[in-house]
């Protein structure tokens, strides 16, 4: 075990010294400056709802920013809800998809190696780079709750990507 710590700590040190500090805080910038959802970006967070086909579980998708730079990610905060009692859905199996034209872009659980996103507390971040203006499906897919499995389902938002003076404009609705 001490060998692979070791072994562990010695490639995870080489990383580091081959990346140069102007890489390292682009990739720590990305990931918390940028995100609006750790409190350090000013950015305004737009949210829209909508209700899982069978009606049991509300979804809260939370978006920002609105405004931003080709190639710069869109971040996403899903929160998710028992519906008839407006309390937080906890352990929730979920995953979050993006498509353009019906053909699968993304797919959260795929940064795990997993085929869902386990969430404790009811709510996922993600972040997701439109790599061109278009009309985009974000679903949100809920597939257990507290621990059971449940009938798979779902909401969709429709998500309008339109190209603004070099920057992309990001409206999603219901």
């Amino acid at each position: 075990m001490k060998l692979v710590w070791i072994f562990s700590s010695i490639i995870f040190s080489s990383i580091i010294i081959l990346l140069s500090e102007d890489e390292v805080t682009f990739v720590n910038g990305v990931i918390v400056e940028n995100n609006p959802f750790y409190g350090l970006s000013n950015e305004k967070i737009k949210a829209v709802e909508s209700i899982t086909d069978d009606n049991l579980i509300k979804i809260k998708l939370e978006y920002a920013p609105e405004l931003i730079e080709i190639g710069s990610p869109e971040f996403i905060k899903v929160t998710l809800y028992h519906a008839d009692k407006n309390e937080i859905a906890l352990h929730a199996d979920t995953d979050i998809v993006v498509s353009k034209n019906g053909k699968e872009l993304y797919k959260a659980s795929n940064e795990f190696s997993q085929p869902f996103v386990h969430t404790p507390n009811g709510i996922v971040l993600s972040s997701y780079k439109f790599p061109d203006s278009g009309q985009y499906v974000i679903t949100v897919k809920v597939l257990g709750i507290n621990f059971m499995p449940v009938s798979p389902k779902q909401a969709s938002f429709t998500t309008n990507v339109t190209d603004s003076n070099n920057k992309y404009l990001v409206e999603i609705v219901k």
